[in-house]
């Protein structure tokens, strides 16, 4: 074979051998993307996907995320919620059962109620745990009550107290009646014929 065109094969494969190991298998086009503000949660059995707390003012929002058991065969429960005792303080988390390759989308039901010291467009950390041994950790943004989160804030603030009763009591020892030791007028011109009167 002629020794040039020996060359020039040999080079036009490495060229390619090239181009290929530099392109690799971790394209971009192959990863999750999630154009939304929410976090996602994947190293657990339970996903945990576009996380966020919802809150119309600082220190109280809601929690909303979707919840979705991966496992074709276990029934998993979700257990009990807690924040980092800074930032969330409560969360008023009720447990729910996911069943196999089912979602629960707390959008669309009833979120979670948090409380603590935060302000919008802060992370908050809060810790979820199963019934099957699995914690999932999030780090997740505080967003407002609007646009594609708007009405999914469903905390309420504690009620304040109502004003003592006593303030709204009358004084003590005020009367409550007509005045005492009052009468009422005699009607005009009535009087009593005296007794033994002689005609």
């Amino acid at each position: 074979m002629n020794l040039r065109r020996s060359l020039a094969l040999g080079a036009a494969g490495l060229a390619a051998s090239a181009a290929l190991t530099g392109c690799g298998f971790n394209y971009p086009t192959d990863r999750i993307n999630n154009p939304v503000s929410g976090v996602d949660y994947r190293d657990g059995t339970v996903d945990i996907l576009n996380a966020v707390v919802v809150a119309k003012q600082p220190n109280l929002g809601t929690f909303v995320a979707t919840f979705v058991n991966s496992s074709p065969t276990k029934t998993i429960a979700m257990q009990s919620a807690t924040g980092d005792n800074t930032a969330i303080a409560n969360v008023e988390a009720r447990p729910f059962t996911l069943k196999p390759n089912t979602l629960r989308n707390l959008a669309a039901k009833k979120g979670i109620p948090v409380s603590g010291s935060f302000a919008l467009g802060q992370f908050v950390n809060i810790s979820f745990e199963f019934d099957n041994g699995e914690t999932a950790d999030l780090s997740v943004p505080v967003v407002l009550d609007d646009g594609q989160w708007s009405g999914l804030d469903i905390a309420t603030p504690s009620p304040t107290e109502s004003p003592s009763a006593s303030s709204t009591e009358s004084p003590s020892g005020s009367p409550t009646g007509s005045p005492s030791g009052t009468t009422s007028p005699s009607p005009t011109g009535t009087t009593s014929s005296p007794s033994g009167s002689s005609s």
